[in-house]
């Protein structure tokens, strides 16, 4: 074991405590440490335009903590260029963002305009598991090719957007 004195930049000196000095580190126990830190580490990988919160997504990003230490979030942000069939944000980039960032669930966001930049997100990401919503077994999504394990979202809370959007739109006319 390396027990030699670490000086700076190699070295973590421990400041002085009252007048009594705390010991130096080993370069051995920073490493040993670091290394415990990372063990069983997993990143995992949602994607998303995460339109107007609503409990679904929570109840979502619950279960992908639940298989992860470390959730990235990648924010589409706008999938109705691409795809028509879908609605264009209520909430701009930023918005979303403010939000979703005070999520504890949440440890990092990375936004993305076209399916073709979610790709290379995707490979250049370290990604342990990537989280899919039920609805997507079977079907054809972008990254599939790639191998990384996928987790299926249940979905059986009841909750999504269209509903969301539904139900605001419904007290509004009541």
């Amino acid at each position: 074991m390396d027990t030699r004195p670490l000086n700076f930049p190699g070295n973590v000196q421990l400041a002085e405590v009252g007048s009594r000095p705390l010991q130096s580190i080993s370069l051995q126990t920073i490493k040993l440490f670091l290394n415990a830190m990372t063990i069983n580490k997993t990143t995992g990988v949602i994607a998303g335009n995460f339109d107007v919160i609503h409990p679904g997504y929570i109840h979502l990003f619950n279960e992908c903590k639940e298989h992860c230490n470390t959730l990235l979030l990648l924010l589409h942000e706008d999938p109705s260029i691409e795809r028509k069939q879908k609605l264009k944000p209520i909430l701009t980039l930023e918005e979303r963002i403010l939000i979703l960032s005070s999520l504890r669930q949440v440890d990092e966001i990375i936004s993305y305009k076209t399916e073709a930049e979610l790709l290379v997100l995707l490979k250049s990401q370290t990604i342990d598991v990537r989280f899919l919503g039920d609805d997507y077994q079977g079907k054809e999504f972008t990254g599939m090719e790639l191998n990384i394990p996928i987790h299926y979202l249940e979905r059986s809370h009841g909750w999504s957007t269209t509903k969301y959007k539904e139900l605001l739109a419904k007290t509004l006319t009541d």
